[in-house]
């Protein structure tokens, strides 16, 4: 691992760690509250590039079609994650209703802190790995919920301890807004779900190689990786071998400009205009 990789992963535990220590000594709920999504965050980034990078590995003999499908693995782990985190601080939450607490002025800068950390680690990532700049846009969340947390445990400290626990439940509302995002994710994935967009650009596609279309049929594997088959129709009169050449054409252009892996099948046409 590069220093600048083992710098992103130092910050991230880091505004984690700040997190806890300012919501544990200085009373803010909402800080509490952002400690644990931060940490969930920095467990769940690190599943999401694990498997990200296991899914980047070429087709074997017992994965023929690559290994696309384990980047769905990252989002389960981040349900299950957030979901047990989802649990303990609505816990906390609860016994804590109605109980008067006081929240210390240094919480607000324990948050502002963090919430500079984390974006060091952020800025650092876009630079890198392809791995590391989804883990970029995975903690862009993060950032939103600092600044939820500073305004919250702020306010808590000047004006009321209410507010503080306002900011808590809204950033547990976050949370479930978490869990129903990575839950939506998986389901796209493993119900195939296809797109009209890459549709319509197979067919604009064809249409420049000048064949009929008969049928289009294409899946989702994972984000903009797609699977699928399409007929399409030649002159009878055509040779095997100038029907391959263009079938093969096809193959190439779609994987090429649009990363999908294609399988024509052939059927006669007595259009002249095929």
């Amino acid at each position: 691992m590069n220093v600048r990789l083992l710098a992103i992963l130092i910050l991230s535990i880091l505004g984690g760690i700040i997190k806890v220590v300012g919501g544990v000594f200085y009373g803010s709920k909402a800080l509490v509250v952002d400690a644990f999504t931060s940490i969930a965050n920095i467990v769940s980034a690190i599943l999401v590039i694990y498997y990200y990078n296991k899914a980047m590995r070429p087709p074997d003999k017992d994965h023929m079609y690559g290994h696309y499908r384990l980047t769905i693995a990252g989002p389960i782990y981040t349900v299950v994650i957030y979901s047990a985190v989802f649990g303990i601080v609505a816990t906390e939450l609860l016994f804590s209703f109605g109980r008067e607490y006081v929240v210390s002025k240094y919480a607000p800068v324990m948050a502002f802190i963090g919430f500079v950390v984390y974006l060091g680690a952020i800025l650092l990532s876009k630079d890198v790995d392809v791995s590391f700049r989804i883990y970029a846009k995975f903690t862009g969340g993060e950032l939103i919920e600092s600044i939820v947390t500073i305004l919250a445990s702020l306010s808590g400290a000047l004006l009321s301890y209410i507010i503080d626990f306002m900011g808590a439940i809204l950033l547990s509302t976050f949370i479930l807004y978490e869990v129903y995002v990575s839950t939506r994710n998986i389901m796209s994935i493993v119900s195939d779900e296809t797109s009209k967009e890459i549709i319509r650009d197979i067919k604009m596609e064809l249409d420049d190689l000048g064949v009929g279309i008969q049928r289009i049929r294409v899946r989702r594997v994972v984000e903009d990786v797609f699977h699928g088959d399409v007929t399409v129709s030649l002159p009878p009169q055509m040779s095997v071998e100038e029907a391959h050449l263009i079938a093969d054409e096809i193959e190439k252009a779609l994987k090429k400009k649009y990363n999908i892996d294609v399988t024509v099948h052939i059927e006669p046409s007595f259009d002249s205009t095929a």
